[in-house]
């Protein structure tokens, strides 16, 4: 267990901080309708949703901060860098869907039938069984790393249709796919053209992440996608002739596996992926990842969540605009993807981000921040209400081992608690939709300070304790503040805003 002293000094609060100057915002976005995906916020749109990161309006340090730390200058651009959305995981399309044709029946109770190769015994299954039974037998060829088989579901006439399927395949084995199963809903067939059309809700999970059973009222599932397949005979088989693209931000499409032959380049810690376009950025960021990941192994064992390894994608300027349902808007730079409650991807705006070596570090260890905090859990609360601990405790993981009083956002919290909207408490709201940069930067400023407050007042082991409790295990607020500090929420609430105005 680690307890407050294992957290950095705070500088005297008795010595007034420089004050950084004051530029002209740059942050500024064109009105128009909403195009980013849900856990990306545009200043002065809408509310950032939970789990977002809201970076700062000036520039990051470039070099490592020595320790007393003086106060960084302001940045000259905006950046956000998005967290771990846990409405996403609501969203997502749950295991398991219905058949419109016919009894729903397990494609696992129909593998014997199918084959590598086409038999006579094909003739004797209905086209919906037959399309079934393709799909089972790409599934399975899968698992076992047999591309021939896997291929083999794929109409040989449709040479670029198989170099997709190919380059799903490779990019699918090299992730460590653990689990894919596909669930159909078949359509009549269509006569003329001796084809089925069938929509599919594919499971999937990686070796490295937890893979939940099936959907329940204490799981959400495995992560899946959508596929719009067309399958034609071919002699006495139906293949796949044709896969329509999805693009679908609340399913989380498409998925980076989805769209082209990833590169992979993996650590002790971390697997850093991407398009091979992307290569000559892998070592730089996986240095980053690694490092990363010892900070945040160690928070990991305290919620108890532990993670075999990271995943990290790095994203060109195609590719950005395009995983996850894309992103479009120019001051996101990264964001964590929760998988259902299986485990979360975090993805990084490549070109945002190679060019400063503080901003990759920051961006890196609060965004495992969030896969060790909120990944893989089941959420029933969620919402913008729980938004003051999910950021500042990914606040506090991201400067760590650096205080609270040493982060930018510092100056943001100070106007905040002298004004007329200073908060009442530490579980403040997150700010509405008419909020501005300024705002935000106080918001997660405060929840930063918050999270600080309650590890050295408590412990950090308490502070861990709490983050478990109520962001991972859905308990109440005060419930779970009795249980892991010895004290009535209101109570730690009190002192740790008297501990925040004496400091910032």
């Amino acid at each position: 267990m680690h307890d407050a002293e294992e957290v950095p000094a705070a500088p005297d609060p008795r010595a007034a901080p420089p004050v950084p100057p004051s530029i002209p915002s740059q942050r500024a976005v064109p009105p128009g309708p909403w195009s980013a995906p849900p856990n990306a916020w545009i200043p002065g749109q809408r509310t950032p949703p939970p789990g977002e990161y809201f970076p700062p309006t000036y520039p990051l340090p470039v070099a490592p901060l020595p320790l007393p730390l003086p106060q960084p200058s302001r940045r000259g651009r905006g950046l956000l860098i998005g967290g771990a959305l846990t409405l996403v995981a609501a969203l997502a399309v749950g295991a398991g869907f219905v058949y419109v044709n016919r009894t729903p029946l397990s494609l696992n109770d129909r593998a014997a039938a199918a084959g590598p190769e086409p038999t006579a015994a094909h003739s004797s299954l209905t086209p919906s069984d037959a399309a079934d039974a393709a799909l089972e037998a790409q599934a399975t060829a899968l698992l076992a790393g047999d591309e021939k088989g896997w291929l083999a579901a794929v109409d040989p006439g449709q040479a670029k249709l198989r170099s997709r399927y190919r380059a799903m395949f490779r990019s699918l084995r090299g992730l460590g796919v653990s689990h894919f199963v596909y669930h159909t809903s078949v359509d009549p067939v269509d006569a003329k053209r001796g084809t089925v059309d069938v929509t599919t809700e594919v499971e999937y999970c990686f070796a490295t992440d937890k893979c939940p059973e099936e959907k329940d009222n204490a799981s959400d599932g495995p992560p899946t996608i959508t596929q719009q397949l067309t399958l034609k005979k071919v002699g006495n088989r139906y293949l796949i002739a044709k896969l329509t693209a999805q693009k679908d931000r609340d399913r989380q499409q498409p998925t980076p596996w989805e769209t082209g032959d990833l590169a992979f380049l993996s650590g002790k810690r971390v697997t850093v992926a991407g398009a091979r376009s992307e290569r000559k950025y892998f070592r730089q960021v996986l240095a980053a990842a690694e490092k990363a990941a010892v900070v945040n192994d160690r928070f990991a064992g305290l919620v108890a969540n532990p993670q075999q390894k990271y995943r990290v994608y790095v994203a060109g300027a195609k590719q950005w605009k395009t995983w996850y349902g894309g992103i479009t808007d120019k001051w996101v730079i990264g964001y964590a993807m929760p998988l259902s409650d299986s485990g979360s991807d975090v993805v990084l705006n490549i070109s945002a981000v190679r060019t400063d070596s503080e901003v990759l570090a920051t961006t890196m260890q609060h965004e495992l921040g969030h896969v060790v905090t909120l990944g893989g859990a089941y959420r029933t609360s969620g919402g913008t209400g729980d938004m003051w601990l999910e950021e500042g405790i990914a606040e506090y993981i991201g400067w760590y081992p650096r205080p609270a009083t040493a982060s930018w956002r510092r100056s943001a919290v100070r106007a905040l608690l002298s004004s007329s909207k200073r908060p009442k408490s530490i579980a403040a709201r997150a700010p509405g939709e008419d909020a501005g940069p300024d705002a935000s930067d106080a918001f997660y400023g405060l929840g930063h300070f918050t999270a600080d407050c309650l590890a050295r007042k408590y412990g950090q082991g308490a502070l861990f304790t709490f983050v478990r409790l109520y962001l991972r295990e859905n308990r109440d607020l005060d419930p779970a503040s009795r249980e892991a500090f010895g004290k009535p929420f209101a109570s730690v609430d009190k002192t740790c805003m008297a501990w925040i105005r004496d400091r910032v």
